[in-house]
């Protein structure tokens, strides 16, 4: 089976740009025809923390989907963000390691 990795960058202001990573990883993880996780880092944490609306809708469906969502333990902790993101599901994990176990499995990374 395919592995994509959503990596999502896209900060406060940008909400179109992590939107589309998002949801594209929540319909091929729902329709069978993908393996995907979505990994938040940098300012994409800060996003994923302040997540309302849109985002948070796609958020939800891709949890409902069954699909990872991680984010960087490091800028989760310079936010004070950790407790929160926890408490709705993410798995908080050193962003560099992340990146190297995607590589590892096979997955395809895409930036947004």
């Amino acid at each position: 089976m395919v592995k994509i990795a959503s990596w999502i960058t896209a900060g406060p202001g940008q909400e179109g740009k992590a939107l589309a990573g998002v949801r594209i990883a929540a319909r091929l993880r729902a329709s069978g025809r993908a393996e995907t996780k979505v990994v938040f880092f940098g300012p994409g944490v800060q996003l994923l923390d302040q997540a309302n609306g849109e985002l948070r809708e796609a958020l939800d469906s891709l949890k409902g989907a069954g699909a990872p969502i991680i984010a960087c333990q490091f800028n989760a902790k310079q936010l004070g963000a950790e407790d929160r993101l926890q408490a709705y599901g993410v798995s908080l994990e050193p962003a560099g390691d992340v990146l190297v176990q995607l590589a590892e499995e096979g997955y395809q990374v895409v930036g947004y």
